[in-house]
């Protein structure tokens, strides 16, 4: 008695990627043209300091840029306003914020941190550009224009409200209620 064995003859699959390389044809240039036009710029940001500390106040800078509707107002957190950069009416004026950070770069050569303080409507655009006039500036050395290093570490914040003393020394007039006859 023989047994009979059955053999099945197996035939070899051809895959079909026709699909999977018609993706690939779409999605290659897609992601490449994509990538060209998406830039990343990274600006280092650090939050203020919730206490400073008051060694050496008339020989230390801690410089503060406030951005108001109406211009910039310049100066030391501890010393007061240094100086007030008016807006005109084609907007704020960045190169005279500029040269004033400049000089006071050349009085604290050593001073490296900054703080740029911006009202709540404070625009995007403007609050960049003058973090870029605080970090540096532009400069004409030996003919040629060179950017030099101002204030590089800034911190950011909220304004305080326009009009508002920072220091308790002033005391707040009282408010007188009732009617005046």
């Amino acid at each position: 008695m023989s047994v009979r064995v059955r053999r099945l003859r197996k035939q070899a699959v051809e895959l079909d990627i026709t699909a999977f390389m018609n993706l690939i044809v779409v999605l290659v240039p897609f992601l490449l043209s994509t990538a060209v036009f998406s830039r990343l710029a990274i600006l280092e940001l650090n939050l203020p300091a919730g206490s400073s500390s008051f060694t050496n106040l008339k020989e230390s800078l801690q410089l503060e840029v406030v951005i108001r509707r109406d211009g910039f107002d310049v100066g030391d957190r501890v010393g007061g306003l240094i100086r007030r950069v008016s807006s005109s009416a084609d907007g704020y004026d960045y190169a005279a914020l500029s040269v004033l950070i400049q000089q006071l770069k050349e009085r604290f050569p050593d001073k490296l941190e900054a703080t740029v303080l911006s009202e709540p409507d404070t625009s995007y655009d403007v609050l960049v550009q003058t973090m870029d006039a605080v970090r540096s500036a532009k400069v004409v050395q030996a003919g040629s224009l060179s950017t030099i290093e101002m204030f590089p570490n800034i911190s950011v914040g909220d304004a305080p409200v326009a009009g508002s003393s920072k220091s308790p020394d002033k005391p707040k007039q009282p408010v007188k209620k009732g009617k005046s006859s």
